[in-house]
């Protein structure tokens, strides 16, 4: 059984929906069954393979997830692409739950150019979501340069990051066709996939010793500390390099562009074109551009966006106890807000870093009083999605 369950990742497509039709069988036949009942909940801001998951979960082994779990609903949103739409329409049809498929990104808002707003350091940089799509946007179409764009933009500054940190690490240095490509089944790799290529091939270059004090280095730590970080939290481990090497400030950060990015407008009228929502983004009220959450509201609906999605660990699972009151009070005024403006609010856990759950804990009390919010909102999204 676990053998055909991980055939569902496979990044052979045919292979993965011959596993979907084997899966189907054995639900049928009782050996596959849910965990438990947990119908009123939902994950609609969820990563497959496409990008980044860290379990490397396809679209499939998500919904069957989702499935065993009991969950509702659910939502895949994969980074400049949509390459899990078809997979994700059949296996929600096959596993019987309901789930929409989309795209996150990043767009420009000359509006908002001089704050930050929910990418940090990067003043008029937005992230954004969509979902509900019913379709790839047709060749020829303007809806499909943009779509296209999203994918160009993010390979340049791919490429860009590789060659700066060729440099930066040699020789440990990495080939972006042979290392990074094929560890996605879609060609479409994030900064996570490159750091995981690079700490593979640094693993190939020394031996063990060599190797942690090679990290060591890059992290600022004793050797001891890294081998113990990469030996027992891995996950933990390559974050780490990845919030030295290629975020604001480091070796390999590649500062955006604003001429790149696709404006607000060409991604919503990107997004309506191919009959899919389009679903703002909020962080977590700390940044300028977040700190008066009417203001922003008042700009997003402005843009007919009538959506929005939070991912709730960011706001209250928190260890520094000052971080997470400052957080859960800014989580507070964003939720009465949107409960103001009557604007539904969507959520989820993402698992594209390590460790991420793959469902919200709804009954921790900085969650349960909004769940009842939550539930209509996911039922409107859905509502919506039918509509369109």
């Amino acid at each position: 059984m676990l053998k055909i369950i991980d055939s569902l990742s496979s990044f052979d497509y045919q292979e993965r929906i011959k596993a979907i039709e084997k899966v189907k069988e054995l639900i049928g036949i009782g050996v596959i069954s849910k965990f438990q009942t947990l119908y009123h909940y939902h994950n609609m801001h969820l990563h497959s393979f496409h990008s980044f998951n860290y379990k490397n979960w396809s679209p499939s082994r998500i919904i069957l997830e989702a499935f065993r779990t009991g969950l509702k609903y659910v939502g895949i949103v994969d980074f400049d692409t949509l390459e899990a739409l078809e997979e994700t329409q059949f296996a929600s049809k096959v596993f019987k739950v309901p789930a929409l498929c989309g795209v996150e990104t990043r767009v420009y808002i000359s509006n908002l150019a001089e704050k930050v707003i929910n990418s940090p350091g990067e003043p008029g940089v937005y992230y954004i979501n969509a979902l509900g799509f019913k379709k790839i946007p047709k060749i020829g179409s303007k809806a499909r340069e943009i779509y296209e764009k999203l994918h160009a933009i993010a390979e340049r500054r791919n490429r860009s990051v590789v060659e700066k940190l060729n440099k930066f690490l040699s020789p440990v240095v990495i080939d972006y066709e042979e290392d990074v490509l094929p560890l996605t089944p879609s060609k479409n790799p994030t900064e996570r996939h490159i750091i995981k290529a690079y700490v593979e091939k640094a693993e190939k270059y020394f031996n063990d010793d060599r190797d942690n004090i090679f990290w060591a280095d890059i992290l600022k730590i004793k050797p001891e500390e890294a081998q113990k970080i990469k030996k027992e939290k891995p996950g933990d481990f390559m974050e780490k390099i990845r919030s030295v090497l290629v975020k604001n400030g480091g070796p390999g950060y590649v500062k955006p562009e604003p001429s790149t990015f696709p404006t607000i407008d060409e991604f919503i009228q990107m997004v309506h074109e191919a009959g899919g929502i389009v679903i703002g983004n909020w962080l977590d009220g700390t940044n300028e551009g977040e700190r008066n959450p009417v203001e922003l509201l008042e700009f997003i609906t402005s843009k007919k966006i009538k959506f929005m999605n939070i991912i709730p660990e960011r706001n209250w699972n928190i260890s520094d106890i000052e971080e997470k009151v400052k957080k859960v009070a800014n989580l507070e005024n964003f939720m009465r807000a949107c409960q103001k403006f009557n604007i539904p609010v969507v959520c989820g856990t993402e698992m594209n870093k390590y460790g991420q759950p793959f469902v919200d804990n709804f009954d921790t009390p900085e969650l349960q009083k909004y769940l009842p919010w939550f539930e209509k909102s996911v039922e409107s999204l859905f509502e919506k999605a039918q509509e369109n």
